[in-house]
């Protein structure tokens, strides 16, 4: 059983996640405002954070900023109307996800149980990723080797580095600036993130897979990308 503090100002909301959250076996804190998400984040010890992205107080983005000073917890934002740049702006600060709103239970129990599982909850979480089989596919960081139906698969060194990337983080969410920075520099600027479509592009091809039904890579338009394969081998 994890212990999860939810932080949002709509009391419907709380009442739900917590109702939904206790059915399948977690603990659930409930906060109204940023002030007492805090407070209770500092004093409970919780195992994850679900953090409305807009409160009363403070923005969910700044509650983020002052989390992560001092606690690695996973923290997923809900979010209603908060547009791509703020939630970008969240998941750089250091979030893990978001969910929009409205959302099912269903998408809110997989999010959570995979959020606590790559944080090494009940597990040994997302430890080294050193090879991915999945759908016919072996992705090996170790020998830096790509096979396809047990047939070898030549990627360029930027390709490598763009898999290495995705790879290290399966389920997370990771921003277009996180994925540029891995695999060229910080310093890139706005032509890096056309080089980083042009190679994406080139990399789901090699691994037959499909934008509009990715079984490898998914893109959260406006925000960045996923690996979704499944868990490593």
């Amino acid at each position: 059983m994890a212990r999860l503090l939810a932080i949002d100002d709509e009391a419907q909301i709380l009442t739900a996640l917590a109702r939904g959250l206790r059915r399948v076996g977690h603990d659930v804190m409930v906060a109204r405002n940023a002030q007492d998400g805090l407070a209770a984040s500092a004093t409970s010890a919780p195992d994850l954070i679900l953090l409305d992205l807009r409160l009363p107080d403070m923005d969910g983005i700044e509650v983020v900023k002052r989390l992560r000073p001092w606690t690695q917890v996973p923290i997923l934002l809900l979010s209603g109307e908060g547009s791509d740049r703020a939630r970008v702006a969240a998941l750089d600060a250091g979030a893990d996800d978001f969910i929009d709103k409205p959302f099912s239970m269903e998408e809110l129990r997989a999010r959570v149980g995979a959020a606590l599982r790559r944080s090494g909850f009940g597990g040994n979480g997302e430890a080294h990723v050193a090879r991915i089989v999945h759908d016919g596919v072996t992705v090996d960081l170790t020998l830096r080797e790509l096979r396809i139906d047990d047939q070898p698969v030549r990627l360029t060194p930027t390709e490598w580095r763009l898999l290495e990337a995705l790879c290290a983080h399966p389920g997370r969410l990771l921003t277009y600036d996180h994925v540029i920075g891995q695999v060229w520099s910080a310093r890139h600027g706005d032509e890096a993130r056309d080089s980083l479509r042009v190679h994406l592009r080139s990399l789901r091809r090699k691994l037959g897979d499909d934008a509009s039904q990715p079984r490898f890579i998914q893109t959260e338009p406006g925000v960045g990308y996923r690996w979704v394969a499944s868990e490593p081998a």
